[in-house]
């Protein structure tokens, strides 16, 4: 036993293939691990890591399907095919993520990289293949197996994930590109309703089919069991905040006509909750759907592919029985939050039916959860109940014609004064998140930090004009541009900003549009448009003093009549404050490397200075001071 050159073999080869499974797992790890760190965020890590682990699992399948055993030298060998499928991946995910952060085509070249890596790790592996000594052969056969596998992988099926899960969800269709965490919550709530449908489904039947006795009661029970199992998905959604604002106390004992606008399939949800004694008019595909068809079915629902006329006396039934209608007047989902023409059918069943008409406006689940799209955001979704309009009230006109005008207009009033109250800011945060995911940990865990300590950029928005052009003067990412978009559609907005990479991240962000514009330039040098208004956000300190009085009298001069400028910098003035400004941009020019600076130092201004300036140009200057750390002071700049 001890001098046995066989058995010492056969014994090492056993020990290096059990040690081999052990390692083979704990590198795994390891690997994962640091994909995640460099990342920063799971997501990412999964699409790199699972194409390498498919990867491993054909080329053991190939070994074993042509019989090629494993020995010491080829369980070495594998681990040299495993780091290069790892160095392969890495470089194809990071092609892509600098294409999808700024627009640059790197993706080819990296790709070239690999396959020519590949092709000489083959060629020069591959001519094993001639030699006599079996253990040789196995090596070269290992070499072309794995080489191709882990080329495949990396060249197929991480674009093909990347794409699927991201790229083509931004590029073509202008959404939210997926999380793990969205698609974990979007996949448990949809199973959720599935499941409740099936057991309404079921209890539909007995309840009401097979009722051989009061049918009538047995629609009562379901539809009070649909209120509450819709009422229970809509809750289970705990990303979702839900809100029903109902001041004039309508308990919809009286049937009527509830008329609502229609942004999402989560508008069916809040509608059925809403009371049991509902009936909705419906489209086919939710009539015929193959989830709830039969709920909506069992639940007396009406399709209305031809219009409501055709069942009037079905609803004139559901009516005499204590049910209210609800009809969507916009005949299908609007893709965005804006209420399309509403068309007169809802107007003119209450009309025949005398019924009066009760108008709730649902907001927020357009961006919940969007048309035609399956992904569930965080966001709230509000219910506002207005007060009935009675059958017989002339003053919203005469006949369902010209009721379906004058109720239209004042139910998108009404919806208005809703938005305009809900669509803060805050409301807009995730928006503006989502645009910054997957391109690169750093900048997404900033943008998160620098958009909470601004508020939102709420106070910048009550200061600028709520529509016109404005001018953000060092936008840098241009997180307060699109926030300010957000808040008012009618704004057209120009970034501009020294650093080239920023303005490429901030140009390619899916929600820009015509309205949105960056362009990377040195303000110094570059001429001034006429604008409504200018913004220059800790952009001052950047010149030399002579630079900064400059940049300021040339947006006085390109300031329209009634224009307002907003500047905001640390004022010298107060040196026991203007330390931790100091502070803040060390870290930020020079320890993080956020902002780039010119060869000259930072030089940072005075109040009495900046007064003095503006002044002697004929303007004003009002000084807002709401510093506690640091020195940085707003100033609102208007010409005389």
């Amino acid at each position: 036993m001890v001098v046995d050159k066989q058995y010492t073999a056969n014994r090492l080869a056993v020990v290096i293939r059990d040690e081999f499974n052990t390692i083979a797992w704990m590198t795994s790890a390891l690997v994962f691990f640091a994909l995640l760190l460099s990342y920063g965020r799971i997501e990412l890590a999964l699409i790199t890591f699972i194409p390498m682990a498919i990867s491993w699992v054909w080329i053991l399948g190939i070994m074993g399907l042509f019989g090629i055993p494993f020995n010491i030298v080829n369980i070495i060998l594998s681990t040299f095919i495993f780091g290069l499928g790892d160095d392969y991946s890495i470089f194809t995910m990071d092609g892509l993520l600098q294409e999808y952060k700024t627009g640059s085509q790197h993706l080819p070249s990296f790709k070239s990289s690999i396959f020519f890596s590949a092709i000489t790790t083959i060629l020069g592996l591959g001519v094993l293949i001639f030699a006599e000594h079996p253990s040789l052969k196995s090596i070269a056969l290992i070499a072309v197996i794995g080489i191709l596998c882990v080329v495949i992988t990396s060249q197929v099926l991480i674009p093909f994930l990347f794409n699927f899960l991201i790229t083509n969800r931004v590029n073509k269709n202008k959404r939210p590109p997926w999380t793990l965490w969205s698609w974990s919550k979007s996949m448990f709530s949809f199973v959720y309703f599935a499941f409740g449908a099936l057991v309404l489904t079921v209890i539909g039947t007995i309840l009401i089919r097979l009722n051989p006795f009061n049918k009538e009661k047995g629609k009562k029970i379901y539809h009070w069991l649909l209120s509450k199992c819709t009422w229970s998905v809509l809750h289970v959604m705990g990303n979702t905040k839900k809100v029903t604002i109902n001041e004039h106390k309508e308990d919809f004992k009286k049937p009527a006509v509830i008329i609502s606008n229609h942004q999402s399939f989560l508008d069916i949800l809040m509608s059925t909750s809403m009371h049991p004694n509902v009936v909705l008019l419906t489209n086919q595909w939710v009539y015929n759907s193959p989830v709830f068809g039969q709920v909506v079915k069992m639940a007396d629902y009406y399709p209305v592919a031809e219009g409501a006329e055709e069942g009037i006396d079905h609803l004139r039934d559901r009516a005499a029985h204590g049910y209210s209608i609800v009809v969507y007047p916009e005949g299908t989902r609007s893709q965005d939050n804006h209420i399309k023409r509403f068309h007169k059918g809802a107007f003119y069943l209450a009309q025949e039916l005398n019924l009066d008409i009760i108008p709730a406006i649902i907001h927020g689940t357009a961006y919940c959860m969007s048309k035609g799209d399956f992904l569930l955001k965080d966001g709230s979704m509000t219910m506002k109940i207005l007060p009935r309009i009675k059958a017989g009230d002339t003053s919203w006109g005469e006949g369902y014609a010209a009721r379906t005008k004058s109720i239209s207009k004042y139910f998108k009033a009404e919806y208005g004064k809703l938005a305009a109250a809900i669509e803060t800011p805050a409301y807009y945060r995730e928006q503006l998140i989502y645009q910054y995911i997957y391109k690169g940990p750093v900048l997404e865990w900033y943008m998160r930090i620098k958009t909470r300590m601004e508020r939102n950029y709420e106070d910048f928005h009550r200061m600028l004009p709520e529509r016109g052009d404005i001018m953000d003067i060092g936008c840098g990412y241009g997180f307060m541009s699109y926030m300010l978009h957000f808040l008012a559609p009618e704004r057209n907005i120009l970034g501009v900003d020294y650093d080239e990479e920023k303005i490429a991240v901030a140009q390619h962000c899916y929600i820009r549009n015509g309205q949105v514009q960056f362009r990377a330039a040195d303000i110094t040098q570059s001429d001034l448009p006429e604008k409504d208004a200018f913004v220059l956000l800790d952009v001052l300190h950047y010149l030399q003093p002579e630079q900064q009085a400059s940049l300021v009298r040339r947006c006085m001069d390109k300031l329209r009549p009634g224009g307002v400028i907003i500047i905001r910098d640390g004022d010298a003035d107060l040196k026991q404050k203007h330390r931790g400004t100091k502070l803040t941009e060390l870290f930020s020019t020079k320890l993080l490397g956020f902002n780039k600076t010119a060869a000259h130092p930072l030089s940072f201004f005075s109040s009495a200075t900046l007064r003095q300036t503006v002044e002697s140009h004929g303007g004003t200057v009002e000084r807002i001071d709401q510093t506690k750390f640091t020195s940085n002071v707003v100033f609102i700049i208007r010409n005389a």
